[in-house]
């Protein structure tokens, strides 16, 4: 098949975990035998096509006719402000996308990645080329005053299309309650590269630097966040959680490494709280999994999380993680609580900072366990989150698609 991707992120402009999904499938589906090629966003030091490790890579830069279209705007949508330019922008994006992929045809199949690929999707769809959408996330999850235009775009977009995809079942539900079919939604984990994200391969001498960087003592319990430092993250639940634990385990230490719109008040609170390491530097691959690597204990306590490629990526380094696993979260089903045969870390209602001091004490209290549900998390990964199964999975979603 040949298979176009609408997708706002791909290397090198990578913001988060759609960017990663991108990449990764995109590359595993060109193993499998299949032609990827990916419509997405450029500027003037980007090359418009590349040929990157077999993936066809279509860059387009905006030209938004922003002065003419806003006589034609609602008042609901100028009231955006700056936010207005990113959607004109992006108007313009898939209006250049759609037509670069009808000039370098014939397609199979198009796949809009969230609803930043829909406009464009949805156009190639009234030309007769089959269209899949595929839900990372919806709006109504990620802001607490949901846009009304995205929840339309988003509603418009599922009706559209001849399938969705989701990443989890926890999403799967979230459509349902949108309004979306059950019988026309069907869901595929991601995967990670647990090639890569491998225990066995972390350097002792940069474990030891990295305990040196940071101030560790060799018997501080490391507990790493990684991720976003946005509200919808949990990170100011997380912190006001630490007294607590810190109060069990005078020994802990809380590594937390990202950037976002929190990165004041994070500075602010770690200097306060005296046990937050705050780390805001760009971490390349093998800086992460090396993070990865120092770490006891990983904790994602978000309030909100479609599926969480940070739990896959410490579940591969062999780490036990606690997360938020209330309301809509594909994190609850990759950890798996310690009632269950083959435990992998704990569940925690992720707006409660008291309930994520519990979880994470229950994790800590005993490290010989914690060792083991780690060794559990690693072989869990190996035998269900493989890149190559969840192309597999894809791969049969698509040709169920195009018939």
């Amino acid at each position: 098949m040949r298979i176009a991707y609408m997708s706002l992120e791909f290397p090198p402009r990578i913001f988060g975990g759609l960017g990663v999904y991108v990449d990764e499938i995109s590359r595993e589906m060109v193993c499998q035998g299949e032609k990827i090629s990916v419509f997405t966003l450029g500027d003037d030091k980007l090359k418009r096509y590349q040929d990157m490790d077999g993936v066809e890579v279509f860059r387009e830069t905006p030209v938004p006719i922003r002065d003419g279209l806003e006589v034609f705007l609602s008042p609901e949508t100028l009231s955006w402000g700056e936010g207005l330019y990113f959607l004109l922008d992006l108007f313009s994006l898939n209006q250049l996308a759609a037509a670069r992929l009808m000039e370098n045809g014939p397609f199979d199949l198009c796949v809009a990645h969230d609803w930043l690929g829909l406009l464009g999707a949805m156009a190639v769809k009234r030309e007769g080329i089959p269209m899949i959408y595929h839900v990372h996330g919806l709006e109504t999850g990620r802001s607490d005053n949901p846009n009304p235009q995205l929840v339309a775009l988003e509603k418009k977009g599922a009706e559209v299309a001849d399938l969705i995809i989701t990443v989890s079942e926890a999403m799967k539900q979230e459509l349902v309650i949108l309004g979306v079919r059950s019988e026309k939604v069907r869901v595929c984990y991601h995967g990670v590269d647990a090639a890569f994200f491998n225990p066995d391969l972390a350097d002792p001498k940069r474990l030891t630097a990295l305990r040196k960087r940071y101030g560790f003592a060799k018997d501080d319990v490391i507990v790493l966040f990684m991720g976003r430092l946005e509200p919808v993250k949990g990170i100011v639940q997380l912190f006001s959680a630490i007294s607590r634990v810190q109060a069990e385990h005078p020994k802990l230490k809380l590594l937390v490494v990202g950037k976002g719109s929190l990165e004041s008040w994070a500075l602010s609170e770690a200097k306060r709280l005296g046990c937050i390491t705050l780390v805001t530097d760009f971490l390349d691959a093998e800086d992460k999994m090396h993070h990865y690597a120092l770490a006891d204990l990983c904790v994602f306590p978000s309030l909100y999380e479609p599926f969480g490629i940070v739990a896959l990526e410490a579940a591969a380094m062999g780490k036990a993680a606690v997360v938020g696993a209330a309301g809509t979260s594909g994190l609850a089903e990759i950890v798996k609580n310690p009632g269950d045969a083959r435990p992998t870390g704990v569940h925690v209602n992720a707006r409660d900072s008291q309930d994520i001091a519990w979880g994470i004490n229950l994790a800590l209290e005993d490290l010989d366990r914690l060792q083991s549900w780690g060794k559990n998390a690693r072989a869990r990964v190996l035998e269900e989150f493989t890149w190559q199964k969840a192309a597999e999975r894809t791969l049969e979603i698509y040709k169920e698609c195009i018939g």
